[in-house]
């Protein structure tokens, strides 16, 4: 398990949750202990995100390969090198679907290097892909903030009138 251990912390993925239909700007960080240049960085993205933007560190280029019916949607970024001991973020702007389960988000990482060589994190590649939890944290909707703003001003309304009112004075 140790031995595993530099395969592991060579990526990573931010935040470590999203929030259901909230932009969420998702960076996979990459980290290059070998001698042999990293040329190419590939992530496929689960279809419960909608992809609303790339970036691509300077001297890269980011394309974003639509799902097909035998393949993921992912983004590549290449045209760059990632030489030993330097790392990168590699980025872009998502938002989940808002119903989506909260299961983990899976992103298999593919790298290749200058020579040719293929690492795949992921099933059947030599570390697990990283995750994204979804957040299952509830919170209120501008609609239902609005419903209890305008219910709260009515409860205040209503026993302002009450106050106001006096009782008529009795004969005396």
């Amino acid at each position: 398990m140790l031995a595993a251990l530099p395969l592991l912390l060579q990526i990573s993925i931010r935040p470590l949750s999203v929030t259901p239909a909230q932009h969420e700007r998702i960076a996979l960080r990459v980290a290059n202990p070998s001698d042999t240049a990293v040329i190419a960085v590939r992530v496929e993205v689960p279809s419960v995100l909608t992809i609303l933007g790339l970036d691509a560190p300077p001297g890269w280029t980011a394309r974003l390969d639509p799902a097909t019916d035998t393949t993921a949607q992912a983004i590549v970024w290449s045209g760059g090198a990632l030489n030993r001991l330097e790392f990168r973020e590699f980025a872009f702007l998502a938002r989940p679907a808002a119903d989506v389960k909260p299961l983990p988000l899976v992103f298999p990482v593919r790298l290749v290097r200058a020579d040719g060589a293929v690492r795949l994190w992921g099933p059947g590649g030599i570390a697990p892909a990283p995750t994204i939890a979804i957040s299952t944290a509830t919170g209120i909707t501008p609609g239902g903030a609005f419903g209890l703003g305008a219910a709260g001003i009515g409860i205040a309304l209503f026993a302002l009138i009450l106050a106001l009112r006096r009782p008529a004075a009795a004969p005396g």
